[in-house]
């Protein structure tokens, strides 16, 4: 699952300290850059805000913080307030009850917040502190002649970026004689301008940086006060993306290409475009979308055509209303290339084998009809592809869901799957190799059966199994991903590539809930009365059982635990029901895809140690997993575990 986006804001501009009241507070500007933090639509943080508290509360708060993050975690602390020095040079932050005769025990300081972050899990943590510094010394004695209180050594680490209003020392103390003022903050109210209005998408790649970030304010700190300098230093792997620019708009001098009335200027102007959807986020590619509609409009024959297929290779989920007619068009050609010549098939194979009765298909049918009990069962597991073609078995439809399917999950792995980082799908902590495994070649090996033996019953049985377990891999990442986004701690955002699955999983369960209506699968499956069927489904249920009991105080409770609750369900009627022989390969074939797939999480916790508990857990995971998948083994493959085969249309044994 994809990391969520933390922040604390501490804001203290009110002190018991009668020096400290006496100097001039930061202004108000925290609640601003609060409120700008958690809006979804731009940064998406879930905020904590602290305002004029004791240094005890802000101390658990900050522990807190800290201690509850996971390895992919985006932390982001920001303090406003006064900075203090004690006598030996040390870093102290000023809170409500801050005395300066007693800042060890009354303060934060800097070696207890680094410690903090030490200890911190995420591997992404970013400090901002808005601070005016002084010496504090108790009476009598005289301030160190230190200009600087070197706050960027004080926070180094890996996995951590560090922005400060300023390192020089504004004012100082001797005794309660205070000389200097603390400056005014313009830091903060340029974060928030920076942010809100989008200035700081420096790149204009709608994405606003860490790094763009601290550029834009440091020069507009600096031409506003020159004394003050901000500082940065950052120790983290690629780039901290902290906030979306909402306003986003064409560079100058795209629009102009597209407003040109030379038509040369305007084609251009499409491999820009394209290039830009590429790269951008969700409100670069809604805005470019809806210009790359214009020009296919445009009445330049030339921009028109390059415009249009431009189109058709776009994912029409990324798009508002303008673009679906074009993609579901491009979507339809290749579907309706195959369905040509499957279709064909089955019909050229049909005639010869129907073809006493001469013209009537419905000859064929009235010896099952006769005998109702029989014809669901055995006729359906022992006809050959004459019979499933003759009932009307859709194969061109159901192959045409399948490439659908399959065609908008290979998509999410490509669009942005989670908005707020512009994090892919691999990014987001769906790895690719399992997908590969369960979903990809599961698709293309039932595409390869349907096209080549799609109406022999072996092959809709395999076929068919094939789909629904990549149906139940994609719908276990939905049902987990959604309930992770709906968690109230969580701001994240789902993408185009998460909607782009979520389409596509619902095309997969179309598509197998209509294999199984097929003729070879009407059997009305009856109890198993095998001893095998209660020791199969005491391991179901034992192994779920141990499954939520290990992992029962995991965070993101259900999204942990719904993968082994989806498996239990799959396995069930495999463990209860005596099934005929499709309907038991069909099943047997989507638990084995489906069971290693829920597997691969608790591989990859082994693999890269980040266990939502431990690698006991990780391992309890996935032995649970396969003794499922195992028990529908057992059951289904005893002696007599299901309906054997039979060619004469009688009722089979019980």
């Amino acid at each position: 699952m994809p990391g969520g986006r933390k922040a604390l804001v501490v804001a203290t501009y009110a002190y018991s300290d009668g020096g400290l009241k006496r100097l001039a507070a930061p202004e108000h500007d925290a609640e601003s850059f609060a409120s700008v933090l958690e809006d979804p639509a731009i940064a998406g943080f879930d905020v904590t805000m602290l305002v004029n508290q004791p240094h005890y509360v802000v101390g658990e708060a900050i522990a807190d913080f800290y201690t509850g993050c996971r390895s992919d975690d985006l932390t982001l602390l920001y303090f406003t307030g006064h900075g203090l020095k004690d006598d030996e040079g040390r870093l102290y932050l000023a809170m409500t009850n801050t005395r300066r005769e007693a800042l060890m025990f009354t303060a934060i300081s800097g070696a207890q917040l680094n410690d903090a972050m030490d200890a911190s899990r995420s591997r992404r943590k970013v400090l901002i502190l808005d601070c005016c510094y002084s010496g504090a010394f108790p009476a009598g004695r005289s301030a160190k002649a230190d200009e600087g209180v070197q706050t960027l050594e004080r926070f180094q680490g890996k996995g951590r970026a560090v922005l400060t209003a300023s390192d020089a020392t504004q004012y100082a103390f001797e005794g309660d004689d205070l000389r200097g003022s603390g400056a005014s903050s313009v830091f903060t109210r340029y974060l928030v301008e920076a942010i809100s209005s989008g200035a700081a998408d420096l790149d204009e790649d709608g994405d606003i940086a860490l790094d763009e970030l601290y550029s834009y304010v440091y020069e507009k700190v600096v031409a506003e006060m020159p004394q003050q300098r901000p500082k940065k230093q950052e120790d983290v792997d690629g780039r901290i993306l902290i906030a979306r620019n909402v306003h986003w708009r064409l560079p100058a001098h795209l629009q102009h290409a597209l407003e040109s009335p030379i038509a040369a200027q305007r084609l251009s102007a499409v491999d820009e475009l394209g290039h830009l959807h590429r790269a951008g986020n969700d409100v670069v590619r809604t805005t470019v979308f809806g210009h790359i509609g214009t020009l296919a409009a445009d009445d330049s024959r030339s921009v028109s055509a390059a415009a249009t297929a431009l189109l058709e290779r776009l994912d029409p989920a990324a798009t508002p209303a303008v673009e679906p007619p074009p993609a579901l068009q491009a979507s339809a050609q290749p579907l309706a290339a195959h369905r040509g010549p499957v279709q064909r098939v089955p019909v050229q194979r049909d005639v010869p084998v129907s073809a006493p009765p001469g013209p009537p298909p419905s000859l064929p049918e009235p010896p099952p009809v006769s005998q109702p009990p029989s014809p669901p069962g055995p006729s359906a597991d022992t006809a050959g592809a004459g019979r499933a073609e003759r009932q009307g078995f859709p194969v061109p439809i159901v192959l045409s869901l399948i490439i659908v399917g399959g065609a908008l999950q290979l998509l999410s792995r490509f669009l942005v799957f989670e908005s707020s980082y512009g994090h892919l799908a691999a990014d987001a902590g769906l790895a690719t190799p399992p997908w590969v495994l369960a979903v990809g070649l599961p698709l293309v090996a039932a595409g390869q059966l349907l096209r080549v033996r799609g109406t022999e019953p072996w092959a809709l049985a395999l076929s068919g199994g094939l789909v629904a377990g990549a149906a139940l891999c994609q719908l276990d990442q939905a049902l987990a991903y959604t309930s992770y986004l709906l968690s109230p701690d969580v701001g994240d955002t789902p993408g185009p590539g998460f909607w782009a699955a979520v389409l596509g999983t619902v095309v997969l369960l179309a598509c197998a809930v209509m294999v199984l209506s097929g003729p070879v699968f009407r059997a009305r499956p009856r109890l198993l009365r095998e001893w095998r069927a209660p020791v199969a489904t005491l391991l179901v249920l034992g192994a779920l059982t141990v499954r939520l009991d290990v992992f029962a105080d995991v965070s993101y409770w259900f999204t942990r635990n719904e993968p082994a609750i989806l498996l239990a369900a799959a396995c069930l009627p495999l463990t209860l029901l005596r099934l005929n022989r499709p309907q038991r390969w069909l099943g047997l074939t989507a638990v084995t895809i489906f069971g290693p797939w829920v597997c691969a999480a608790h591989v990859y916790a082994l693999s890269y140690q980040s266990f939502p508990l431990d690698s006991t857990a990780a391992v309890v995971g996935i032995v649970t997993a396969l003794v499922s998948v195992a028990a529908c083994w057992l059951a289904q493959l005893g002696p007599r575990g299901a309906s054997q085969p039979v060619g004469d249309g009688r009722r089979p044994h019980d």
